[in-house]
């Protein structure tokens, strides 16, 4: 039985990439070159951080395990951190849990079957870290056959509890939020709270690799005592030392099962109080309000009642807040780069700052796509708004509306708080508080497009439609390549050639961005409702 769950849970997460469709084979190629592109980075990316570690240790024999130590431990924070966010909603938010629960099958026996899909995430994840940091150290030190065996073993072993440990978090969390009223403030704040440590880690870490270099002595003498787990890891493979890894192959063995029985014991209470809480009741009181309002507190109260909606849509709410306190701050800072342009040779009017700073402003704009999935996020109660006599362009303009609503103000705080620093002139400003705004507009009706065009209404768990569908894909995707874009040709036409002038170039940009929003306004009036009512 746990076979045929995992072996329908594969299928369908390999049905809902391939979209049943005409167009679904043109799909699957974008995701795979998407994959192809991703794996491509992170992989270049950690081959030159540990080749440039590498160097390092293959000069100093006695530390050679310390360099796979530090492989096992980024390998392992890495895939912790991806399945942490989504072990809760995998586990125990999943659509089809009260329906496999009324079936005679045993709880632990669904539990694992999610559990595998969660380990296989982990082993993808952290071969992006063991793939490119074994090649590097193969070139620069060489492995001999039990190293390499070792080092094989290892990977396998290791994610075991990171997994366990990813699986754990995710009980907590349900537990935890299964006892409060407002469970995705609850949600929130710890999600928050692991971007904090992701970024903060992301942003420093040249710093980190130069420290560890510096005093990798200090570092390995500790790890013999807080990251033990690591040093037989490490050790295992250098030496290489059969006793060693044979202790860390039981430990995650045993951590593995441990979670299995801990959550095999909690999953039956938690999943059902997914479902059955107890909730007030009181008198009931119905109050009339206008078809806009009240499509557009149903969307408002959809994106509030999920974390994982807001997190994965809304982030750039968050960080454009950020952005503009920070900018704010180091006015002073941020002034003194300004001048930096005069010494590349380019002569930059206020005007041109103020662009510049607009379309960067921008960028913000592409991480909210809260149209994106929003059609989708309808699923199975789509029927409802379809047998109901509301018009569809009513609940297309309600969609548009939440995401002009709530991205609108960030935004603006952001633009001003550019402007305070930049203090441009009346055109500068108009620049600065209209061309972000333009973009606003342009993401949510070109998301809203996106997702009539490829809608995904099937799905068990709503990071489906959040985080794997195509129309979120397809919306992001476009925005960030426009802004990069945007700067290559300014670095070749304008710094390099000459072609063009900065004030012509940069209103060529955002005249492109404007007919861009023409265009998707005009299709969505024209084709939008048609399309959400053959859904």
């Amino acid at each position: 039985m746990l076979g045929k769950l995992i072996k329908l849970r594969l299928q369908s997460m390999i049905s809902r990439s391939a979209a049943r469709r005409k167009n679904g084979k043109s799909m699957v190629v974008v995701f795979a070159l998407l994959m192809l592109y991703c794996v491509g980075v992170f992989g270049f990316m950690f081959y030159h951080m540990f080749g440039y570690m590498a160097d390092t240790f293959v000069l100093l024999p006695p530390f050679h395990w310390f360099y796979f130590a530090m492989v096992g431990l980024l390998s392992f924070g890495l895939s912790f951190f991806f399945t942490a966010f989504t072990a809760k909603s995998e586990l125990f938010e999943a659509k089809d849990n009260e329906l496999l629960l009324s079936m005679p099958i045993k709880p632990r026996t669904i539990l694992l079957s999610r559990m595998a899909i969660l380990l296989l995430v982990e082993y993808l994840v952290s071969l992006l870290v063991i793939v490119p940091a074994g090649i590097a150290w193969f070139t620069t030190a060489g492995l001999n056959v039990a190293q390499f065996l070792l080092y094989i073993a290892g990977s396998i072993f290791l994610p075991l509890i990171s997994a366990s440990l990813a699986c754990l978090v995710g009980w907590l969390l349900a537990m935890l939020t299964a006892r409060v009223r407002n469970k995705t403030l609850v949600t929130m704040i710890f999600s928050l709270a692991f971007l904090a440590i992701y970024f903060y880690v992301y942003f420093n870490a040249q710093r980190f690799v130069t420290s560890l270099l510096a005093n990798y002595q200090s570092v390995a003498d500790s790890m013999t005592g807080w990251g033990f787990l690591f040093c037989w890891y490490g050790r295992g493979i250098a030496e290489p030392n059969l006793l060693l890894f044979a202790l860390l192959a039981a430990l995650a063995l045993a951590v593995f099962t441990l979670a299995v029985l801990l959550l095999g014991r909690g999953f039956l209470k938690v999943s059902a109080s997914e479902n059955l809480k107890k909730r007030r009741t009181g008198k009931l009181e119905l109050r009339s309000s206008k078809l806009s309002s009240a499509l557009l507190r149903k969307e408002f109260k959809r994106f509030t009642s999920s974390a994982l909606y807001m997190l994965n849509c809304g982030l750039g709410l968050i960080l454009a807040v950020i952005a503009a306190v920070a900018l704010v701050i180091k006015a002073d800072a941020v002034r003194g780069l300004l001048p930096l342009a005069q010494g590349v040779g380019l002569s930059l009017t206020d005007l041109d700052f103020a662009l510049i700073l607009a379309l960067l402003t921008s960028f913000f704009c592409s991480m909210n796509c809260i149209t994106a999935p929003s059609v989708s996020l309808e699923g199975k109660n789509l029927w409802i708004l379809r047998s109901a006599p509301i018009p569809a362009s009513a609940v297309l303009a309600a969609k548009l509306k939440l995401h002009v609503l709530l991205c609108a103000g960030p935004t603006l705080l952001l633009s001003a708080a550019a402007g305070f620093v930049l203090r441009p002139g009346a055109a500068g400003w108009i620049a600065l508080l209209l061309v972000p705004q333009a973009f606003v507009l342009l993401n949510g009706v070109f998301g809203l497009m996106m997702n009539l065009c490829f809608p995904k209404l099937e799905w068990t768990n709503e990071a489906v439609p959040i985080k794997q569908s195509a129309s979120v894909l397809l919306t992001m995707l476009p925005m960030m390549a426009y802004t990069t874009l945007v700067i290559i040709g300014f670095v070749v036409l304008v710094m390099t050639k000459a072609v063009l002038t900065p004030t012509v170039y940069l209103l060529i940009a955002v005249a492109v961005a404007l007919v861009w929003l023409l265009l998707s306004v005009f299709w969505l009036l024209k084709s939008g409702p048609k399309k959400f009512e053959r859904l």
